[in-house]
């Protein structure tokens, strides 16, 4: 038996030094996100969305009538999120109908909507709003600063001063007068990110008319837009909104990468 002490200390010394080194095993579902970066499903904080908008945000077109939102609730919940869309309204055949969103509002109604739902205390904003301005021709040059003036209304209240704002670029129309105003509108809003990035706003991005298309998500007319064989000039199609729920998805998935989502 004394022989054996050696070999038992030998034996300790080395699941000692195993145990010294090992890589600490953490338990939980992991999900990979945009850009190659993983993340647990504990680690996700629950999303409470309020999509704000007007006629495109409320579905118009869709024959579901869900637009954007069910294809990004389901994409956002099959990727480990628990999610809860939220606004006054409800519209299309999907769970969680909750929605902001009044088809023809310009961007200052859509700032007045807005505080109807803040009560709701969303953590994430998505914002598509500008379309009506661009088809009525209303100060174009100034649509970058009231939507600041949105967004700022939204930071401002007591409810929401935390939230991250998900700002859309305007899609594709064939309404000859939407079309000529829309690319300075998205030129302000991009630049308006930007701006308000550098300001420590919890802000991204979602471009719907990226300048490179790498994933094949902009929005092409007539396919994505025609339902029953009759083309939208303005909205789009269920396939269509598919495409807007992916680019907002992935803006989503930059927002929690920067650790904006709380």
């Amino acid at each position: 038996m004394s022989q054996s002490y050696p070999l038992l200390f030998l034996w300790l010394l080395v699941l000692s030094a195993v145990s010294s080194t090992a890589i600490p095993f953490r338990t939980g579902i992991f999900t990979p996100v945009k850009g190659g970066s993983v993340t647990t499903r504990a680690d996700k904080v629950p999303l409470r969305v309020l999509p704000l908008g007007a006629s495109i945000t409320w579905g118009v077109n869709s024959a579901s009538g869900n637009g954007y939102r069910a294809p990004l609730r389901n994409k956002l919940t099959s990727t480990g999120w628990e999610v809860d869309m939220v606004g006054t309204k409800q519209h299309g055949n999907m769970t969680d109908n909750d929605v902001e969103a009044h088809s023809g509002d310009i961007i200052d109604q859509v700032k007045a909507a807005a505080q109807g739902s803040l009560k709701y205390k969303p953590n994430v904003v998505l914002i598509n709003a500008g379309t009506n301005d661009c088809r009525r021709n209303i100060s174009i040059s100034e649509a970058g600063d009231r939507m600041r003036s949105l967004i700022e209304s939204i930071l401002d209240a007591e409810d929401t001063q935390d939230t991250t704002i998900v700002l859309s670029t305007l899609i594709p129309s064939v309404q000859k007068q939407t079309e000529a105003n829309r690319p300075e509108v998205n030129r302000q809003y991009r630049s308006l990110v930007n701006n308000m990035q550098k300001e420590s706003v919890r802000i991204v991005l979602a471009d719907m008319d990226p300048e490179k298309d790498d994933d094949n998500n902009r929005l092409v007319y007539p396919e994505d837009y025609t339902t029953d064989g009759v083309a939208d000039d303005t909205h789009p199609n269920e396939q269509g909104y598919a495409k807007m729920a992916n680019v907002w998805y992935n803006a989503v998935l930059e927002a929690s990468d920067r650790g904006f989502i709380q």
